[in-house]
């Protein structure tokens, strides 16, 4: 599979994959993602302020839904931007929503799980620590 059909089985707007790795034996797919072309403004995650640049830029690794039997990392490149107002914060992204290492369709999924399920047995399907999912809230 070419980098590009990755982009749009990811289905992250903006933002494309330039690099995979499918380790068979482990049954994991790792997917490394940056910003399109073109998609350079960036948000001060504390004060909603734009930016045309970033002071400099870090990976962040996040937990995203397993395709078929493969668990799924999303490695993606991400801008800290130099804000007047909130000093030095990272860019805002819309699918990241929290500090947490998980994308935020996979937390909704473990939430909708938990609605139905026993906390412990959701952990063992999302291969999560037993301790992640609190018995009244299932929170991660």
């Amino acid at each position: 599979m070419r980098e590009n059909d990755w982009t749009r089985v990811l289905g992250w707007p903006g933002y494309r994959v330039y690099q995979h790795e499918i380790n068979e034996p482990a049954k994991t797919l790792k997917l490394w993602v940056r910003r399109k072309r073109g998609n350079r403004k960036l948000v001060c995650s504390g004060c909603g302020r734009k930016f045309a640049d970033g002071y400099d830029s870090y990976e962040r690794e996040v937990r995203d839904l397993p395709w078929s039997e493969y668990g799924t990392t999303v490695v993606v490149e991400l801008y800290r931007v130099r804000c007047p107002d909130c000093g030095i914060k990272t860019e805002k992204v819309p699918l990241l929503p929290s500090k947490a290492p998980f994308r935020q369709r996979f937390e909704e999924a473990v939430g909708r799980a938990c609605e139905s399920a026993a906390a412990r047995r959701v952990a063992r399907q999302f291969g999560l620590a037993a301790s992640r999912c609190a018995p009244s809230t299932c929170a991660i």
